[in-house]
């Protein structure tokens, strides 16, 4: 008698492909997500965010989003370096034409005239799809320290800033520094979700 075959044999053995599966991956469009290490340099315990945006975002969407994360206001100009370049707003170039493996960086530098310079460092690198990436994207999955309030003149001025906070003997000159920066100012806290609201309200 001839050997019993089983049903599941041809799927468990066959090497032929599996239409319905190839169909499967087709037909849901992919787009590429990088994750970024946006650290504010010369910081020190350092201010730093994780931030992932669709690859093929402008210059000014990429600006928008990492003002949004760190927590400035977005309203100053910007410079980013990256591949020996020097880009200003207005420029017309994507995301992916300066960051493509993970490791590759950048400087992006918010309102030079202050000198916010920020190490922006490519993390990851995943697919995902366009419906998914642009229901979630931009997101901000994790950070540390408040960002400098944006009068302040630069790193170095904001470290003097909290010096005078802490140690002023001067009380009229604290509480006028305390009204200026706000009451509920804490350079040690980082508000993860307020720092995705303003991510969520940023123009699409």
């Amino acid at each position: 008698s001839g050997q019993a075959t089983s049903k599941f044999d041809r799927t468990e053995h066959s090497t032929e492909p599996l239409p319905h599966r190839t169909l499967a991956m087709t037909t849901h469009p992919t787009v590429e997500t990088f994750c970024l290490h946006v650290e504010l340099l010369d910081s020190d315990p350092p201010i730093w965010r994780q931030v992932c945006l669709q690859s093929d975002a402008s210059l000014e969407a990429l600006h928008r989003v990492l003002s949004a994360a760190m927590g400035w206001s977005g309203e100053s100009n910007y410079v980013i370096k990256g591949q020996g370049q020097s880009l200003k707003s207005g420029e017309e170039r994507t995301l992916a034409t300066l960051l493509s493996e993970p490791g590759d960086s950048l400087i992006y530098t918010y309102a030079p005239a202050q000198g916010w310079l920020h190490k922006v460092t490519l993390e990851s690198v995943t697919l995902e799809s366009i419906d998914a990436a642009q229901a979630s994207l931009p997101h901000c999955t994790a950070g540390e320290y408040q960002c400098p309030p944006e009068f302040c003149q630069g790193v170095w001025d904001y470290v003097d800033l909290l010096d005078r906070l802490s140690e002023s003997d001067d009380p009229e000159e604290v509480d006028s520094l305390w009204q200026k920066v706000g009451y509920d100012f804490d350079p040690e806290y980082f508000d993860l979700a307020t720092a995705n609201r303003r991510l969520q309200d940023l123009p699409s």
